[in-house]
């Protein structure tokens, strides 16, 4: 007979509400747009802009954060970046100035700012660390200043080996 007692999953009883910012991850990941290849003599001029946009595969960018590269080694005019944003609207999921690291800090501000966080409402939260993406360190700080509004509790890592983060008074 067996006087073992049961392995009980204390995790699993804890009523810890998890947040993954990889599920804001884009579905089609990070892509990259040289801009330099708009400004073969360093200046980016309308009527190649125009041709090159129409004749952009915008569909490969399905999903995508779209990286607007190479803006500091030419010459671009302001309108350039709406022109481009509008044509990839239909497909991309962010458009930005600057390498993947500026651009995914800008999309993950956004997506968090339009993103329901009642479902933390008075929860003990853990800021799941620790994935398979690069989520910039500007998305964690930016979850942790929304969760801290709304939760009791904030931890930071995994759940068997956390960082605990906030605590609300009287919580």
């Amino acid at each position: 007979m067996n006087d073992e007692a049961p392995i009980t999953n204390r995790v699993a009883q804890s009523a810890l509400v998890t947040l993954d910012l990889e599920d804001f991850w884009p579905q089609g990941g990070v892509a990259r747009l040289d801009l330099a290849e708009l400004a073969p003599e360093g200046v980016v001029r309308e009527a190649a802009a125009r041709s090159y946009v129409q004749n952009l595969a915008k569909h490969t960018y399905d999903g995508s954060v779209v990286c607007l590269e190479g803006a500091e080694a030419v010459i671009v005019p302001q309108w350039l970046g709406p022109m481009l944003a509008s044509a990839l609207a239909p497909h991309a999921a962010f458009v930005g100035f600057g390498g993947p690291v500026e651009v995914l800090s800008a999309y993950y501000a956004q997506a968090l700012a339009e993103a329901d966080w009642t479902p933390y409402r008075g929860a003990k939260v853990l800021l799941k660390g620790c994935g398979t993406h690069p989520v910039p360190d500007s998305a964690y700080a930016a979850a942790a200043r929304h969760l801290t509004r709304v939760a009791d509790k904030l931890m930071y890592g995994e759940a068997c080996s956390n960082v605990p983060i906030f605590k609300a008074a009287g919580s």
